[in-house]
């Protein structure tokens, strides 16, 4: 009994560490956060579009790159999203 009451305060400890850390991660994205794909010099609004091999949706091939960006200038990659940005032959560029 005595052990476990000495244990208390380290496990509060480890415990609130592990919530911090748990708060401290980036909101998931949802099909309505914006996204933007680039192949070769095009960008591609894909916000709403889901990955797939369809005319209107796009595949991440090749494991090498960021594939999604949360911007049109695609400077800022979607993490988890890697991969070469392939459009789908039914999808057409942003004008910049």
């Amino acid at each position: 009994m005595k052990t476990i009451r000495n244990l208390l305060p380290a496990l509060a400890l480890v415990f609130g560490a592990t919530l911090a850390m748990a708060m401290n991660f980036a909101s998931p994205t949802t099909a309505n956060d914006p996204k933007y794909g680039w192949h070769e010099g095009e960008v591609y609004d894909v916000t709403n579009r889901s990955m797939g091999s369809g005319a209107l949706q796009y595949q991440c091939n090749i494991d090498t790159d960021p594939c999604l960006f949360q911007d049109a200038e695609v400077t800022t990659p979607i993490s988890g999203s890697q991969g070469e940005f392939v459009p789908g032959s039914g999808l057409t560029p942003i004008e910049d």
